[in-house]
């Protein structure tokens, strides 16, 4: 790309920090030039700016497609090999699944079975097809074809992977030390089963004492040792159709409290002790013997809240301090003490409550009630108020799928609070000091139906979600959802450099972007509040590789990194007007998470507009 030269004209320059959040409510003015107005699959950093959201990959415990390779193999010609085609190495009997054709001597391959040796004959069918030279994993010269060949091995991977077996929703996901369990109905949705991800696939539990499992229930899951030595951790989990129960990786108990009807709806752990709701009441268990007799004479107990109760959260502190928020559909309670002399329910607010799953612990409580996500402090100080609110800056957001609610998760290592809705929209708060100060929306192809987050056995974080189709994934995983390219724009406020009714000639664009291998972006800018007064104006390109693209009413600035940089790309802009307003988007299944940080705009003043 070449630029006109900026000489003998009195240019400004203006630093625009890209704040990674969005705005939806504020008049145009009050809004900050880094601020979006409208976005889709980023989310907010935790170090600042906008990260295109990561990707997901189905998941039944096989390898992951996006872990899996590819090999390089230079042979005498590839004229008679296909795509698809299972070669066969004539001296060393391994075999190999070509993936694509690069050249007249090179194909891409994948599936391969062992080492092939240099100088065989290639067989496809039974037929020689080639004479490989050598064969090299991952050997590409460009990281563009390392992403390229990784995505294709990928795809040719993921259709090894299944659904949860049965029919509808995966009912409950979750992490138990490293083993994946999932609930889903039979065909026929006559009951519902067990399963573990193994390393082939989905395995029923069956054994060990699972009874028959009612179907179409919605699970609860909390891990915990109550036995204080370091192997008695277990699962324990709820549906509000069967009795709650516990699972150490072999055994399946049920668990009887002095509820009627015996089907928990909500799970939790508070100071050494299993809580469990049945509509309005909350049971509790003896200290540390959830699988004791319910009743008050082991230090059990019942306590009633007035409310149907949507979920629990335990909030930290030692065994005088901690205590349990209960939420109701409109109400919220604490639970505070910790036994039957001491147990104190006091109402935080008698018109403020939680939809169940969406109740979360990040440095501070949240959930999402009819005004809006509210943090527990912000209930206590203000009640039934709006200005409880922490989500008022994406209130017609959540005006318009409050009733959609689904399910909620933390991403610990992101500092967020993330919210689901049926249509697989969702809201990614990031939460710092207890607070949050920064919210984006995005959307995935598969809706969650579950969600659960953890930790692997190498203390890694994971994410697992169950959605419609049976399928669960495993989410910040991968460049693309589950092979499809990941939509994510960016579109900043319209920036009139503190002077809304001074005309400024725009002249170029430098965006800084936080890149670790490979990411393709376009940018477009539009003026004056997109009022139809200035036509699109071409950009130049500036081009290391790649593409990007689009509404078709822009036409863009297309750039891509193919190495882990900052990058400081450059782009001419053409045409005055009193502000302007810069759009980056990305789409395509190829491209790491990257970070928008930051924008510099030269431009000179112009005249006041009359």
């Amino acid at each position: 790309m070449s630029f006109d030269p900026i000489v003998n004209v009195p240019v400004k320059t203006s630093y625009i920090e890209i704040k990674g959040t969005i705005d939806l409510v504020s008049a145009a003015l009050q809004i900050d030039p880094g601020v979006a107005i409208d976005s889709g699959n980023f989310v907010p950093e935790i170090t600042g700016g906008a990260k295109r959201i990561g990707g997901y990959e189905r998941y039944d415990g096989h390898v992951s497609p996006s872990d899996q390779t590819y090999w390089v193999a230079t042979v005498d010609t590839t004229s008679l090999l296909a795509v698809g085609n299972t070669i066969t190495g004539v001296t060393s009997a391994k075999t190999a699944v070509v993936l694509y054709i690069e050249s007249a001597t090179v194909a891409i391959v994948t599936r391969n079975s062992g080492t092939f040796t240099p100088g065989e004959t290639l067989n496809v069918g039974g037929a020689p097809k080639a004479v490989l030279t050598t064969m090299t994993e991952q050997g590409t010269t460009t990281q563009t074809k390392n992403v390229t060949y990784t995505a294709l091995a990928a795809d040719e991977y993921r259709a090894d992977i299944s659904a949860v077996p049965g029919e509808g929703n995966v009912l409950g996901i979750w992490n138990y030390q490293g083993t994946v369990v999932a609930f889903r109905n039979n065909v026929g949705s006559t009951a519902c089963r067990m399963y573990k991800a193994t390393s082939s696939g989905w395995v029923q539990v069956t054994g060990g004492g699972i009874p028959a499992l009612v179907a179409s229930g919605r699970y609860e899951f909390v891990n915990y040792n109550f036995s204080g030595a370091s192997t008695g951790m277990k699962m324990y989990g709820c549906d509000g159709k069967n009795k709650a129960f516990s699972w150490d990786g072999t055994t399946y108990t049920e668990i009887t409290t002095t509820g009627s009807p015996e089907t928990p709806q909500h799970i939790a752990v508070n100071k050494n002790r299993l809580f469990l709701t049945i509509n309005g009441s909350v049971f509790i268990s003896a200290p540390a013997d959830p699988m004791g007799t319910w009743v008050a004479a082991s230090g059990a107990g019942e306590i009633g809240v007035g409310d149907v109760i949507s979920g629990m959260t335990t909030l930290p502190g030692n065994n005088e301090t901690g205590a349990l928020a209960i939420y109701g559909r409109n109400k919220t309670a604490i639970l505070y003490g910790a036994s039957t002399a001491t147990w104190n329910v006091g109402n935080v607010a008698i018109d403020a409550g939680a939809i169940a799953y969406t109740m979360q612990y990040v440095g501070g409580a949240f959930a999402l009630d009819d005004r809006g996500v509210s943090s527990l402090t912000a209930v206590q100080q203000f009640g039934n108020f709006a200005a409880a609110s922490i989500s008022k800056a994406v209130q017609p957001y959540i005006d318009a799928r409050v009733n959609l609610a689904i399910a909620s998760s933390v991403l610990r290592s992101q500092d967020q609070y993330r919210l689901y809705f049926t249509d697989g929209t969702g809201l990614a708060f990031r939460i710092t000091n207890g607070q949050s100060n920064a919210v984006m929306p995005f959307t995935y192809l598969n809706a969650v139906t579950c969600i659960c987050s953890g930790e692997n056995t190498n203390g890694e974080e994971v994410v697992y979600f169950g959605s419609t189709n049976g399928m669960v994934y495993q989410a910040e995983k991968g460049t693309s959802f589950d092979g499809s390219a990941i939509d994510a724009w960016l579109r900043l406020s319209f920036n009139a450099e503190r002077g809304p009714t001074i005309n400024k000639k725009w002249r170029r664009a430098i965006l800084e972007a936080d890149i670790p291998s490979y990411a393709s972006i376009s940018m477009a800018y539009e003026m004056d509040y997109a009022d139809g007064s200035f036509p699109i104006v071409a950009l130049q390109t500036s081009t290391q590789e790649g593409g990007g693209g689009y509404w078709d009413s822009f036409t863009w600035d297309e750039f891509t990194w193919d190495s882990p940089i900052v990058g400081l790309p450059k782009f001419q802009l053409s045409g005055s007007s009193q502000n302007i307003s810069l759009l980056f988007t990305s789409n395509d299944a190829l491209s790491l998470p990257f970070t928008l940080q930051s924008v510099v705009l030269h431009y000179t003043p112009r005249r006041i507009k009359r």
